[in-house]
């Protein structure tokens, strides 16, 4: 009885050293994948996003399925290139004039701190951390440049990816669904349905909030009279598409072109901001969360800065939808499939 326990318990230490093992192998690929990863979500983010345009294109008009989606395709090019034909060289204008507003009241607010004592002991303090910055700049420059390439060439690889998964995904769905035990298939048609599902939902729900946002900033911006008002909104409704911290990082330029104008401008711009962000979230948001989806905000919040830590301006972007398919992926593989003990479900007819 005592060799048997003793057996017993050795097997239970081998399997949780196997499993831990296994966990640390998977965490290391993942780390080392991590940026290949990321861009193989955002080409499943896109792929889903062209499909359900597609689908609907198809229910709507009885189009092939082929057709559809090159029809969206066309229409989005269609639509990006009559926008930067119509206005993208008044856009890139306003863009360079609100950078030089914006270095002229950043010069006018460093001479300002100079005319105090506190003031000019932190300007002495950020001079000198300047200096330390443009010395390490000779060999930034070649490292930025080739970033710059190298998201462009990410761009290029998610896009052409995008293309090909939207064009077949029962393809490549059933390729991966037989590396599933066959009982477990219909479980994963059904998440794969349902992550579909939830990506395309966040998507409108991301649009329909980016340009409401963006008219109700433009044109509260027109009525006060701030410069720029255009092109201030669209950058507003742009940077909305990063939930919470994108509100703040939209404001802070309306705000100092206002400022340039008069310091009143400014706060009035603030309040402006502030009452857009309070409509949205509690109004706008709500409304559109109960036709899409809702996540939590700490939960939100949280994924945006861990992944802007790790990965920047494309992780902090891609954060809220990978936890979105996250939370699909728990519930109905987790909670569903296990906690509930559900019947297998039937397969969905398409992805």
């Amino acid at each position: 009885m005592l060799d048997d326990r003793a057996t017993q318990h050795l097997r239970g230490i081998d399997r949780t050293l196997r499993t831990s093992a296994l966990g640390a192998l998977v965490l290391l690929a993942i780390w080392v994948l991590r940026d290949i990863l990321l861009l193989s979500f955002a080409a499943v983010l896109l792929a889903c996003i062209l499909r359900g345009a597609s689908d609907l294109l198809h229910r709507k008009t009885g189009l092939g399925s082929s057709m559809s989606l090159l029809a969206v395709v066309l229409a989005a090019s269609l639509f990006f290139g009559l926008v930067l034909w119509w206005r993208g060289a008044a856009i890139a204008e306003q863009a360079t004039q609100m950078v030089d507003q914006l270095t002229d009241q950043a010069q006018r607010l460093w001479d300002q701190l100079g005319t105090t004592s506190w003031g000019a002991f932190v300007a002495r303090q950020l001079r000198g951390i300047a200096e330390s910055v443009r010395s390490g700049l000779g060999g930034y420059v070649p490292g930025v440049a080739s970033s710059v390439l190298g998201i462009g060439g990410s761009a290029i690889v998610a896009l052409a990816t995008a293309l090909f998964l939207a064009a077949s995904p029962q393809m490549y769905l059933n390729g991966s669904l037989r590396l599933l035990p066959p009982s477990w298939r219909p479980r994963g048609r059904l998440v794969a349905h349902q992550i579909s599902t939830t990506l395309q939902l966040w998507f409108l729900g991301q649009l329909a909030d980016m340009i409401i946002v963006a008219s109700l900033v433009g044109a509260g911006l027109f009525l006060l009279g701030v410069p720029l008002a255009a092109t201030l909104a669209i950058f507003a409704g742009i940077l909305n598409f990063v939930p919470y911290i994108g509100a703040i990082a939209g404001a802070i330029p309306a705000i100092l072109v206002a400022f340039s104008q008069s310091p009143t401008l400014a706060l009035w711009v603030a309040l402006l901001f502030v009452g857009v962000q309070v409509l949205e979230g509690n109004v706008i948001a709500p409304i559109i969360q109960k036709r899409t989806i809702s996540l939590p905000p700490a939960l939100t919040i949280s994924s945006q800065t861990i992944l802007g830590t790790l990965f920047g301006a494309f992780g902090l972007v891609l954060a809220t939808p990978l936890v979105a398919m996250l939370m699909t992926a728990v519930r109905t593989i987790y909670v569903e499939g296990i906690l509930e003990d559900g019947e297998n479900p039937k397969p969905e007819p398409h992805v």
